[in-house]
């Protein structure tokens, strides 16, 4: 049976002027949940973004392909950009 004891919390105290604790109260109320429960999303979104960030930069990092010398990667930046001006005089 798995264990269902749940992770200990610690208590985060942060000083916020009162319009931005209002924004979120408001914002929390909207979504039906609370600010201590939108910090904690956050805080966790926060930490999934960083451990994808660094999981790349080490992917990146062991890529044996050799590295694109600048003059190559201003040609490809500009020619995606060309791409994407085209399509939005499309629109």
């Amino acid at each position: 049976m798995a264990d269902t004891t749940p992770e200990p919390t610690q208590r985060l105290n942060v000083d916020l002027p009162k319009s931005q604790y209002f924004a979120l109260k408001s914002y929390a109320l909207h979504n039906q949940t609370t600010v201590s429960q939108l910090v904690r999303d956050s805080l966790r979104g926060i930490v999934e973004y960083d451990t994808w960030f660094k999981a790349k930069v080490q992917a990146a990092q062991a890529d044996p392909r050799p590295p694109i010398s600048p003059a190559e990667w201003d040609a490809i930046r500009a020619q995606k950009l060309a791409q994407r001006k085209a399509l939005a005089d499309k629109a």
